[in-house]
Formats: structure tokens, sequence, C-alpha cells
């Protein structure tokens, strides 16, 4: 899988993330994470790899080609449409949700510790901020 970022210029610095290049069999887990970038709802696509390394996709590739060819490798359901679940006061760096491996489905990637108490108190800032300990228990 190869993620081409998208110019900051035209998603934003709040939402610009790097371009990346990963082998689909080193992907373990897939989360969603809603956020707010000023005052618009947005939502990362989270990527984690074996080592545990996680690389954030915006929500700029909503209902393009390329992740529907994703969601369909993985069996998952519409991105879009799990995104719907949420409510605005969600966006608010409170919630990370994993979605693929389906076992595993709507866990925590995070630990609700000290970290991700802090996050949440600048996520307005930094949306794309993940900041916390993984759930290791639910990536496994």
């Amino acid at each position: 899988m190869e993620f081409h970022e998208f110019p900051a210029k035209e998603i934003g610095l709040a939402k610009f993330c790097k371009s990346f290049k990963i082998q689909l069999d080193e992907i373990k887990s897939i989360a969603i994470s809603p956020r707010l970038a000023l005052d618009d709802q947005s939502i990362f696509i989270l990527i984690i790899d074996k080592s545990n390394r996680i690389y954030p996709i915006p929500d700029h590739v909503m209902r393009t080609p390329g992740l529907l060819d994703f969601e369909e490798y993985f069996g998952l359901n519409s991105i879009s449409d799990e995104w719907q679940k949420f409510e605005y006061d969600d966006h608010y760096g409170k919630f990370d949700k994993i979605i693929y491996p389906k076992e595993k489905y709507w866990t925590d990637l995070f630990k609700n510790n000290w970290k991700l108490t802090i996050r949440r108190l600048y996520s307005w800032a930094q949306p794309k901020s993940f900041y916390g300990t993984l759930n290791k228990e639910n990536i496994g």
C-alpha cells in the first residue's frame, strides 16, 4: 500500500500527513480517529504495523477508488459509514476505535490513561496528534 501526501496548502497543516509505503501483510490493525480540525469535523484512518508504528491518513481519501479497494481487501465496513456513528462531541480526541481485525472491532486503540487525557486537552490545536499508550490487548 502506498499513500501519497496531499499538499499542505490543499488540506491545511492540521490534516497534513506524510507519504508512506507499507506492505499489506505488515498491517496489524486499522483504526479510525474522529477529530476537529479548527471547527470542521474530520477523521483520520490509522494504520498500525507489526512494530506498532502508526501511519495516519486524512479524510481526504474518503470515497476514492484507493480507499474502496483498501476497504474491500480488509473486509471493512465503509469508513464513511463508520464515521457517522460518532457525535460532534466525539471529535475532541477521546475516541480511537479499531475497525480491523474484526475480532477487535470497536475496541479502544489507546489505553484510557494520563497520556490520553493530555491529548484531549490539546487535540483542538493539534488534531493529528496520536499521543497515547497503545492498548496492546486490542492490537495484539
